[in-house]
């Protein structure tokens, strides 16, 4: 879902396909075709930069080199292990990507100078300045910005243009491999000449392959067409097997393919027969307004990372043309700020002084006449708040007797509830106990209570069967009882029962 990010200055983003001459213009979340470049302090330009133009490949290099050297050390390494030519001058761009070995690894991104300022120098003479240069493998990032594509899995991106037909990988969100292949449209159209053996009219050709695809009416057209792109897959499969090879992966989850014409009818069926691979087309709701039939989707994937450049400066971004600061934010600008500030003081008359006395005069007296009219609206509250300390004074006595009144029904009501609740436990307490005396053939000749404790007189014709009674209660009523106990069973001298006082704590 497309998020408007919130700027202090509205930018129109312009998006321009350096290849095909063609560029929109985003305003809000209206996307529109775009006329005559011209440079305007608010328009943002972005463009991008075609895989087979540039070398993308990840680089690793110790930990320990300072980040002073390590512009310097990662050029080292790509001439080394990029077999670049020590005697053309590159453009060296990075980007430091996760890495769990001990070292740093960094994306490169790599093109000549000269074929770098050739690829632009028409632009630049319409606009002067380029705010963007996307890497078109890592346009596909926004898609995975905007929730588009989920960031599980391993997904191939097949996208034909007129310049340049690439192949892009990404694993879990993060891009991992690109490759240019031969076979651009131009080259297509090329192909089909060389293979029907005449020249057909391109506009004729480039719109029957948008239209009808891979299932033409026409019998010749068709069987030449499959043909084509027979050889065009065998291309993508070789590079398939080689980036699973190299990069480890059991599978590729999906394969989205797409044109700068537009989905090409039939393609998704063929790739899904020839190569095994699940695809869809390569066409996403960006959630902008158009009135166009079709947009390519790389201008759209352009407007985004423009979006996303202004607002948090994370896109990797290959321009060598930014737009300079502010007047007064370069140093000449703050060299004749500087000046213009030291004239001025030097310039300045006395009369600033009278002046400022002046001001400082009258600031004073409407002062003196605040301060008046804040010490008579301070009076009035200081009034009123001692009028409120004494009504507070008042309440707190009321609450205070209020309080002790409460305490006393309290106390009462919890008396009560004691005695019904737990009177009635004692009761049953004791109605269990008579059981237990039948039951041991044990009586109690007198029972007598102080607060939780009972003291029951005992006679029996056995000491045992007390005994056992007392063991029974103590385990019985565990729960019930906080303690038992007997301090000596006695026979009667005068009678052949014995006799003891047994001592029971209720909880």
């Amino acid at each position: 879902m497309l998020k408007k990010k919130g700027n202090k200055k509205a930018k129109t983003i312009i998006t321009i396909d350096n290849y095909t001459q063609s560029s929109y213009a985003l305003k809000g979340t209206v996307f529109s075709p775009h006329g005559k470049l011209a440079l305007k302090s608010n328009f943002f330009f972005v463009t991008y930069l075609a895989n087979k133009d540039m070398i993308i490949a990840p680089i690793e290099i110790g930990s320990g080199i300072s980040e002073e050297d390590l512009e310097g050390a990662l050029e080292n390494r790509a001439y080394e292990e990029l077999g670049l030519d020590p005697t053309v001058e590159y453009m060296i761009r990075h980007l430091e990507i996760p890495h769990t070995g001990d070292g740093r690894l960094f994306q490169l991104f790599v093109i000549e100078q000269e074929r770098y300022e050739e690829t632009f120098s028409s632009l630049r003479k319409q606009v002067k300045y380029i705010d963007l240069v996307v890497p078109a493998p890592l346009l596909y990032t926004t898609l995975y910005d905007l929730e588009l594509v989920e960031r599980k899995g391993v997904h191939c991106y097949l996208y034909f243009t007129k310049y340049d037909t690439f192949l892009t990988f990404y694993k879990d969100g993060e891009y991992l491999y690109s490759k240019s292949i031969k076979y651009s449209l131009e080259q297509i159209y090329d192909r089909y000449c060389e293979m029907v053996g005449e020249t057909v009219d391109e506009e004729i050709f480039f719109r029957t392959l948008q239209k009808e695809g891979m299932k033409a009416t026409q019998a010749d057209y068709q069987q030449n067409i499959m043909k084509l792109f027979g050889e065009i897959f065998i291309s993508i499969n070789d590079i398939i097997i080689y980036t699973k090879r190299a990069y480890e992966l059991e599978v590729i989850d999906q394969m989205f393919i797409g044109s700068s014409l537009g989905p090409i009818v039939g393609l998704d069926d063929y790739v899904q027969n020839y190569l095994g691979l699940y695809s869809s087309a390569l066409e996403f709701d960006f959630q902008l307004e158009t009135d166009e039939w079709h947009v390519d989707q790389i201008q759209f994937m352009m407007a985004i990372s423009g979006l996303e450049y202004i607002s948090t400066q994370e896109v990797v971004n290959l321009t060598q043309y930014p737009r300079p600061p502010a007047f007064f934010k370069r140093p000449a600008g703050q060299f004749v700020g500087a000046t213009l500030a030291v004239t001025a003081l030097a310039l300045m008359p006395p009369t600033y002084y009278y002046v400022m006395a002046k001001a400082n005069e009258t600031r004073n007296n409407l002062l003196q006449d605040e301060k008046q009219k804040l010490s008579s609206e301070a009076n009035r509250y200081r009034g009123i708040l001692k009028q409120k300390r004494k009504e507070i004074e008042s309440l707190d006595k009321k609450t205070a007797q209020l309080k002790k009144v409460f305490q006393g029904k309290e106390n009462t009501l919890t008396s009560v509830y004691n005695k019904k609740v737990f009177y009635k436990l004692k009761s049953d307490q004791m109605e269990l106990f008579a059981g237990d005396m039948a039951k041991y053939g044990v009586k109690a000749q007198k029972i007598e209570t102080k607060s939780d404790f009972y003291y029951l007189s005992l006679v029996s014709e056995s000491d045992e069967n007390i005994t056992k009674l007392i063991k029974d209660i103590s385990e019985k009523y565990q729960d019930n009882i906080s303690m038992i106990d007997i301090e000596m069973i006695e026979k009667d001298q005068n009678s052949t029962f014995y006799q003891g006082i047994l001592k029971v704590g209720l909880q």
